[in-house]
Parts: structure tokens; C-alpha cells; sequence
């Protein structure tokens, strides 16, 4: 078993899981470095088109099978150190970069009016996706929408959980049905939530139909893959097929990603609401092709010792803070900044580099320095919450 801890806990964690998280936060980052240029087309660009999502979802799935067992276990859990844990896993890092961002590259007029101060309250309680009007996080990082729904999901896992844990395939049937129905509700019949959403607002309907659909409740199909890996492995189904493989390389289920990478061919039309059942359910196949390589990458014995699985493992690690803080660093390198501008035109031999470099550079700044030291500061807490407290003596009880 390896004996690899993860900062914050006293778990034993697996570096297959890291290095998923790793491949995550790189595709994300590709596609916000293509996407924010000028789009150059080229043979496989449909992959950096559809590698933001890809990695999004990824990351959701994964939050799925690592938290879910929480609530699995004989003794009750406790949500005070449930969420103490959750908290200080994502809020320190989180503010940081939200405050260093709106005071220091987004723009005064925008921040200090009531746009501004909405946006902040909205951004401080993580719920600036749940709406347009404060969705955009001052423009000056776009990679942010998908905290609240992660926050979302901290909120219902315990009931997701503990319905899976009373019947399993029932209750991960229907989680998975009400994200691929209000998706479905979405591309059939949304007039009615682009209205409620947008009132009427100048927005491309395409648009107005991906935010709506990326809620929360869209994204259960996705969580309920990663639940249901969870209770595949924890219940032992996969013990079985781990018993093949003495050492576990961390290029067998990067290769096992290949399937469900090559179907982002299709990101556009997946993408698009007017093309009905493939809207409904093209993220959910994608991700569901993905299953094999999450269940691979949670190998419980050793790894071979590789420079793949070092790096991807590293880059694991401090995947959050790495996604935290690509999207200024690509709008400042393009100098775009937080007004939009278009793109700088040229200069991709030195640009992408040093979007690559920056990012690296932040996000290990950012993981040494609050990330790491935010989740150690949560296991202390929960450590004293859960120390049994001193019985009064007789004496002090008499006083």
C-alpha cells in the first residue's frame, strides 16, 4: 500500500487520483490558452476546443468519488469536520486570489460601485454563479463559476451520499436522471429559465443555455459517475481486476482517457441545445468512457516509479491553485486584461511558454503558501473537535 500522505489529512492518498487531477488542470489551462487567443484552427484543435469542459467535469467527478465515502462508513460522520475540512480546503487559496485580482486588476470604477459590491458579496459566499449579473467575477478570471457549484456540492453530498449508501444503484439511477432532465428541460422546453435567468437580456440563446444547464443540478449526472466509481471500489467490485496488475503505471489509464478524449470531436454539437438528446447527454457519455481510467488511477497498491508519474503527481498536487490562477495570468500575457480587449496578435513561440511558466510559478507560490497551510489548519481544528472534553471534578462541579 502506498504510504504517499496527502498535506492536511493523515489518509493515505494515491497518486493515480493526483495525476488525474494533474491532466485535469492542464487541459483546462490548454483550452483557456487557446480559447482566449484567436482561436487558431489546425488539425486536432477540436481538442483544445473541448479540453475546458473535458477537465471541468473531470474535476466534479473526481470531487464525487473522493468525498463520497465520508458519509459511508459505520459511525455517523460529523459535518463539523466535514465542512471545516471543505472550508479550509477551498476558501483560503480562493480569497486570496479573488481579493489580489479585484483590487489589483480589475478595474476601480467597476469594483467600488454597486456592481462591484454585489459582485464581492456574491464572490465571498461562492454564489456568483448562480446568477448572470454576478457570474462574471469582474472579468478578470472566468475560470471561477465552477466553485460555486463545487461549494453546491459539498452542501447535498451528504444526502447524495447516504441515499447511495441505502440503495446504491436506484438512488445513482436517479441522481444521474435529474442532471441529464434539466439539461433535457433546458434544450426542449427553455424559454421559460432563459427567461428567469437572462429577463430578456441581449444574449446569444446558445450561450444563455450553457450557463443555465452547467447549474448545479446539471452537473449531478456527472457527480453520480463519481459517486458510483466510489462505491464500486470501496464495495470490493474492482478487487478483482486490481489483483492483475502487481504495480499499477500511470501511463496505462492516461491511455485509457484516449476514448473518451477523441469524442470531444463532437464539443460543438454537444454544446449546442438546438441539437436535443446529443445536448442532453454528451457530457455524460464522455465522462462515462473516463469510469475505467478514474478506477485504474485508484489503484491501491504501488506505482511504478516514472517521470510521468512525478510530474503529473506534482502538477496534482497543486492542481487547484494552478487553476486558480491561469486565466489573469493568459488575460495579462495576451494582454487582454480584464476590459476584453482582443488578443495580442503573434508572439505564441515565447506567449505560451510563459503562460505555462507563470501559472507553474503562482500556483507553487500559492500551494506553499496558503493552500497547504489552509488544509493544515483545518485538520487542527477537527482535531480539537474531536478531542473528548475534560469531565468537571466533583470539587468544580459543586462551585
Amino acid at each position: 500500500m502506498s504510504e504517499h500522505r496527502h498535506p492536511g489529512t493523515q489518509k493515505a492518498w494515491l497518486p493515480g487520483i493526483e495525476a488525474l487531477r494533474g491532466i485535469a488542470a492542464l487541459t483546462v489551462v490548454s483550452h483557456h490558452m487557446w480559447t482566449l487567443s484567436r482561436e487558431p484552427r489546425f488539425p486536432g484543435s477540436f481538442l483544445m476546443e473541448g479540453f475546458g469542459n473535458w477537465g471541468v467535469n473531470l474535476f466534479f467527478m473526481l470531487s464525487g468519488f473522493l468525498l463520497a465515502e465520508t458519509f459511508w462508513n459505520e459511525r455517523p460522520a460529523d459535518l463539523r469536520v466535514y465542512w471545516i475540512r471543505r472550508i479550509f480546503r477551498i476558501a483560503p487559496a480562493y480569497y486570496v486570489n479573488v481579493a489580489i485580482l479585484f483590487l489589483f486588476f480589475a478595474g476601480p470604477h467597476l469594483v467600488f460601485s454597486q456592481t462591484g459590491a454585489k459582485q464581492v458579496a456574491a464572490s465571498f459566499t461562492f454564489t456568483h454563479a448562480l446568477f448572470p449579473s454576478t457570474a462574471s467575477s469582474l472579468n478578470v478570471n472566468g475560470a471561477l463559476w465552477t466553485l460555486t457549484i463545487e461549494m453546491m456540492l459539498y452542501a447535498f453530498l451528504p444526502l447524495l451520499a447516504l441515499a447511495v449508501k441505502r440503495a446504491p444503484w436506484l438512488s445513482l439511477a436517479l441522481i444521474a436522471l435529474t442532471g441529464l432532465a434539466w439539461r433535457g428541460l433546458v434544450a426542449f422546453a427553455g424559454d421559460g429559465l432563459r427567461e428567469f435567468y437572462f429577463h430578456g437580456a441581449a444574449v446569444d440563446t446558445g450561450v444563455e443555455s450553457l450557463f443555465i444547464a452547467r447549474q448545479f443540478i446539471g452537473a449531478l449526472a456527472i457527480f453520480a459517475l463519481g459517486i458510483g466509481a466510489r462505491w464500486l471500489v470501496v464495495r470490493g467490485h474492482c478487487a478483482r481486476v486490481y489483483r492483475w496488475f502487481p504495480r499499477m503505471s500511470t501511463s496505462l489509464f492516461i491511455l485509457m482517457a484516449i476514448p473518451s478524449a477523441l469524442l470531444l470531436h463532437w464539443v460543438e454539437r454537444g454544446s449546442n441545445f438546438r441539437n436535443g438528446l446529443f445536448f442532453v447527454g454528451y457530457d455524460f457519455v464522455v465522462m462515462l468512457l473516463m469510469v475505467p481510467a478514474l478506477i485504474m488511477a485508484a489503484y491501491p497498491g504501488e506505482f511504478s516509479p516514472s517521470p510521468l508519474r512525478s510530474v503529473s503527481t506534482w502538477l496534482g498536487e497543486r492542481s487547484y491553485s494552478i487553476y486558480l490562477w491561469h486565466f489573469p495570468l493568459i488575460l495579462a500575457v495576451y494582454e487582454r486584461g480584464p476590459l476584453r480587449h482582443l488578443p495580442a496578435t503573434g508572439g505564441y513561440a515565447w506567449r505560451l511558454p510563459l503562460v505555462l511558466v507563470l501559472t507553474l510559478v503562482f500556483a507553487s507560490v500559492s500551494y506553499a503558501t496558503v493552500e497547504r497551510p489552509g488544509m493544515e489548519w483545518g485538520r487542527r481544528i477537527t482535531q480539537r473537535l474531536r478531542q473528548p472534553q475534560p469531565q468537571p471534578t466533583k470539587e468544580r462541579a459543586l462551585a
